[in-house]
């Protein structure tokens, strides 16, 4: 599945199984962060709480936030610069970001707080999936994508015979 499709199945999923697929995805872009275990421990922190919030909405868009708005973040372990450009663990590193970003966009609006997003918050709505899915494909995942999106295509063509 070339990214042009996997973004249409994508598109059609309900945001909550497009973000269970992120997340599914986080757990492998994160052992490419093996080498960098202070970088790999704050986006593990991160990846966490973004599971816990979709499964009881128990934190604050702000804690989701605070790993793109926060200067000590942005500055420290999980500053871009940190790896070399375009490497495989600074790509992996973007695509953790993009993710939380996605769920703090999520996170933002459905308390109605659109207006307290921070800017990189703010453009990581569902629109970011195209990128999201140009990182995946950068850190060598678009195999498990197709896999997780074939799955769903299944899942939906089996339930619409009925």
């Amino acid at each position: 599945m070339d990214n042009e499709e996997a973004l249409k199945v994508i598109d059609s999923m309900m945001w909550v199984k497009k973000a269970s697929i992120f997340l599914l995805l986080l757990d492998y872009a994160l052992r490419n962060l093996d080498s960098a275990s202070d970088t790999q421990k704050k986006c593990q922190e991160a990846v966490d709480k973004c599971w816990r919030w979709l499964s009881d909405r128990g934190l604050s868009a702000d804690e989701l936030a605070y790993y793109l708005d926060s200067d000590d973040m942005q500055s420290g372990p999980l500053a871009e610069g940190n790896f070399a450009s375009e490497s495989v663990e600074q790509n992996s590193l973007i695509l953790i970001l993009l993710v939380i970003g996605f769920f703090a966009n999520k996170a933002y609006k459905i308390v109605g707080l659109q207006e307290q997003m921070s800017e990189p918050v703010c453009e990581a709505d569902e629109s970011s999936a195209v990128y999201i899915v140009a990182y995946i494909e950068r850190i060598g995942l678009s195999d498990k994508l197709s896999v997780y999106l074939s799955a769903h295509v299944l899942e939906n063509r089996g339930q619409s015979t009925f």
